[in-house]
């Protein structure tokens, strides 16, 4: 291919909201490549907000894009009485042809400094809600929300909606009616079985992989993958970070994984568990502000090894790396990469194939300060040193995720303002990037 290609593929043009963040890519093995990315709906921030989970389609490698679906649907009127669906990672199965996604939802009100801890679910496993300042949960097999022992006088419908007396009260989600969901951060996972056409109904993994000591859960934004060598190959990963404190930040970041094809989930530790500091070993249960590893992504290497990258809040303003040799559920020798500099932001990993060998792309805002300065990065050694970079974008660059379409070329998806007014795309041939030209240098 020759010159770039760019579109704009989520703005107020294809959905219903002003502000979208958070792309997410992957490609099926009939070539439909199916994006994602959040809706934001009264602000471009966080939540609490209003935050839609939405799909959008290309059966010719990223050219064009097919109308908007919404895959997540959440509830609100308001930013502060809304909740949210934030963060999308997607991972293709190619055996079972199909996308999976998790994100992470949340009640309203509540925010990564302002989640309970816990599962949000009692100890044999019953939904949790308030009612009020009293904790209810939701009976076995019949919906009935019972507190202090007693039937409230509430049904669950098992969806969103509450009622009394046989009438509605409202949704437990938004915040602004009398029987609330519990308020605390939840990772959910949803699927499409046909390329992203439809979505299931979300399933909640948190009794699977979140503990009770933690507050924040959510995934990774980006992409996971499904291990093709090695002892592990077949076990679906998704990246994963997590808080342990309310009020205050203690993160660390880690996979789930799946060896029964995305029914089952557990959760790994993080390369923060044993990792040596000074002459100290760190646990994720407590790490200070600057160990602390947020949003990762993963690729595995020829021999079934998988390698994360990581953002940190680190000083050096670098990307770190470990390694996992079983698959993820413990990580090794963690270090930071000095080609990979970052203003603690996001950062994209991908394996492609180029020339007929693997070979690994890494795209993040390459900047000790600020969010700008795009640029996609080429390895032939699995992201452990760059042969070749190029300047996909000079001015403003946040998020980012790649995929590989059939005829060779990458297609970045990007947020390239922090106005998150759109998210948009980019395809181009690794041949470019061994150029190392500016790719787009657009505004």
């Amino acid at each position: 291919m020759g010159k770039a290609v760019f579109n704009q593929v989520f703005s107020s043009a294809t959905g219903n909201a002003d502000n979208y963040r958070i792309p997410s890519a992957v490609k099926t093995k009939s070539g439909v490549i199916i994006a994602c990315a959040d809706e934001r709906y009264y602000t471009a921030a966080d939540n609490p907000n209003r935050i839609d989970k939405v799909v959008r389609r290309s059966l010719d490698g990223g050219i064009t894009w097919q109308e908007q679906i919404v895959a997540v649907k959440e509830y609100g009127e308001s930013k502060m009485n809304a909740s949210a669906a934030i963060d999308p990672c997607l991972l293709y199965d190619d055996d079972s042809n199909t996308v999976f996604m998790i994100y992470l939802h949340s009640p309203a009100k509540v925010w990564i400094l302002d989640s309970e801890k816990g599962t949000g679910y009692d100890n044999v496993g019953r939904k949790l809600l308030k009612i009020g300042k009293r904790v209810a949960y939701v009976a076995d097999n019949n919906d009935i929300v019972y507190a202090d022992g007693k039937y409230s006088g509430y049904v669950y419908d098992g969806e969103a909606y509450a009622y009394k007396d046989g009438e509605c009260v409202g949704d437990i989600y938004s915040g602004k009616n009398p029987i609330k969901e519990y308020g605390t951060c939840f990772l959910y996972i949803c699927k499409s079985e046909d390329e992203g056409l439809t979505w299931s109904k979300p399933e909640c993994l948190n009794l699977q992989v979140k503990d009770r000591y933690m507050s924040f859960i959510g995934a990774c934004p980006g992409v996971g993958i499904k291990i093709k060598r090695g002892k592990y190959a077949g076990r679906l990963i998704f990246p994963i970070y997590f808080n342990t404190l309310r009020r205050a930040l203690s993160l660390s970041s880690c996979v789930i994984y799946s060896d029964d094809g995305g029914a089952t989930w557990k959760r790994g530790k993080s390369p923060n568990d044993g990792r040596r500091k000074f002459i100290f070993k760190l646990s994720s249960r407590f790490v200070s502000e600057f160990d602390m590893i947020t949003e990762s992504q993963v690729i595995e290497l020829e021999d079934g090894v998988l390698r994360m990258f990581m953002r940190n809040h680190s000083l050096k303003r670098l990307i770190a790396m470990a390694e996992s040799y079983d698959g993820g559920e413990t990580w090794i020798n963690y270090r930071h990469n000095p080609a990979l500099i970052h203003p603690i932001c996001q950062v994209s990993a991908i394996n492609a194939v180029y020339k007929g060998k693997e070979v690994t792309l890494v795209c993040n805002a390459a900047d000790k300060k600020r969010r700008i300065n795009g640029t996609i990065r080429l390895s032939y050694d699995y992201g452990e040193t760059f042969a070749f970079s190029a300047k996909v974008k000079a001015d403003g660059f946040v998020y980012s995720s790649m995929v590989q379409a059939d005829d060779g070329d990458i297609l970045l998806l990007y947020e390239g303002s922090t106005e998150h007014e759109s998210i948009d795309s980019l395809k181009f041939s690794i041949e470019e990037i061994e150029k190392g030209q500016i790719i787009y240098g657009g505004a």
